[in-house]
This record gives C-alpha cells, sequence and structure tokens, in this order.
C-alpha cells in the first residue's frame, strides 16, 4: 500500500520545462535570438557600438538593434553581461 506524503510532497518548479531555472521560454527565445547576432569567434570583450557594428554587419532586424542600442555605454565580457544587463539572464550563469 502507498503512503500519502504529507507538508513534505515535492513542490512543482516554478520555471517552465526545458528553461533554465529563472528565465520563461519567452525569455530563452529572446536570449537565442540575441546571441545568433552578436556571438561568434572572438565576440567578446566587446562595448556597446561593437555589439550594435556586429548585428548591424550581420542585417540583424530592427527589434534586435533597437535592444542593444538601449545598453549602457560599456564593456561586454560575455553574452551573460549582455543578457544580465537586458534582465534576459535568470537565475543561473550560461554562456
Amino acid at each position: 500500500m502507498e503512503q500519502q506524503r504529507g507538508d513534505d510532497r515535492h513542490q512543482p518548479d516554478i520555471h517552465e520545462p526545458g528553461s533554465p531555472e529563472g528565465m520563461s521560454a519567452e525569455e530563452v527565445d529572446a536570449r537565442s535570438d540575441l546571441a545568433r547576432w552578436i556571438s561568434g569567434v572572438h565576440a567578446f570583450p566587446a562595448d556597446k557600438k561593437e555589439l550594435v557594428e556586429r548585428a548591424q554587419g550581420q542585417s540583424a532586424p530592427d527589434p534586435v538593434l533597437s535592444v542593444l542600442r538601449s545598453l549602457p555605454d560599456r564593456s561586454y565580457d560575455t553574452m551573460n553581461d549582455v543578457a544580465e544587463e537586458l534582465g534576459l539572464a535568470g537565475r543561473g550563469q550560461f554562456d
């Protein structure tokens, strides 16, 4: 006979299946889309101007360029730095 569990029952995950902890599926998609336009070999470190120029050179759509132009003027060491600045990093670290 199976015993019922009381207060120690497993709580469901707050994040969506397949998404890193702290990120919705939409945030994962937005981060992936952004990374497609600015990542590459030796992509980082890069400043805001370099990121915008790289995305323009890849013919990124206007919404991507707009988001990149909204970044503060500073150097970014990784894609995660950019994602954190835009609120797309979730609670985990990944590059």
